[in-house]
């Protein structure tokens, strides 16, 4: 009776693993992601969030891999994007903002409108620069630490809606005033909401910007 009730929970078990592993695939480029061009992988291991950072879907520490030194070394270099079940991970490497870039490993995103993907990382580019330098020149060398952690805790949102330019860069937008302008038009009420926040800075953080998209419907996860 027991070692029968083991061998139903085993087969359940590789059932599950079987199904999670059919919905694991990558595709190879912003286009191909547009166009619902996915390469099936048979097997993909995420590691997870610090548990200090458990609480938010930020950040590109994600290290994807699958046990095949040549595919991994593959999704660490050259994919756009990588699927597993509802979850989809892009891949920072080549995403530029101002020219500047996140480094390399792998983001969580979210589906945003038809053809776009957002994502939630620190700040980069000429503002955080800017706000950077500042800090360091008033506080000296305690201040540029005080500085790159409260940094780190305010993060922004960025789009992806087009492919890679010439070198092989994705540029991004930065979600502004600008941008939430067009993505909640006809929506006075959310419109309301969003500039309730009179600071510019705390208007553009990711923890006020993502609640308001999405109850806006305007982000999902993969389907």
């Amino acid at each position: 009776m027991v070692r029968n009730l083991y061998g139903i929970v085993a087969s359940l078990l590789i059932t599950m693993v079987a199904e999670v592993n059919a919905q694991c695939c990558y595709c190879n480029s912003y286009e191909d992601y547009v166009a619902g061009q996915w390469t099936m992988l048979d097997t993909l291991y995420v590691n997870a969030h610090s548990k200090g950072r458990q609480f938010w879907w930020g950040g590109n520490d994600y290290v994807l891999k699958t046990g095949d030194k040549a595919l991994d070394k593959y999704l660490k270099k050259d994919a756009f994007a990588v699927m597993q079940a509802d979850t989809i991970y892009v891949n920072c490497r080549n995403l530029r903002f101002e020219g500047t870039r996140f480094g390399n490993g792998y983001t969580r995103a979210r589906h945003i409108g038809n053809r776009s993907l957002l994502f939630v990382n620190r700040m980069i580019g000429a503002e955080a620069m800017r706000s950077q330098q500042t800090a360091a020149f008033m506080f000296g060398g305690i201040g540029a630490a005080i500085s790159a952690s409260r940094y780190a805790k305010q993060q922004v949102c960025y789009v992806i809606s087009a492919g890679a330019n010439s070198d092989n860069h994705v540029p991004i937008r930065i979600i502004d005033d600008a941008l939430m302008e067009q993505m909640l038009e006809g929506m006075d009420s959310m419109k309301i909401e969003y500039y309730s926040e009179g600071d510019n800075k705390k208007r553009h953080q990711a923890t006020h910007v993502v609640p308001i998209l999405e109850r806006a419907g305007l982000i999902r996860d993969a389907e």
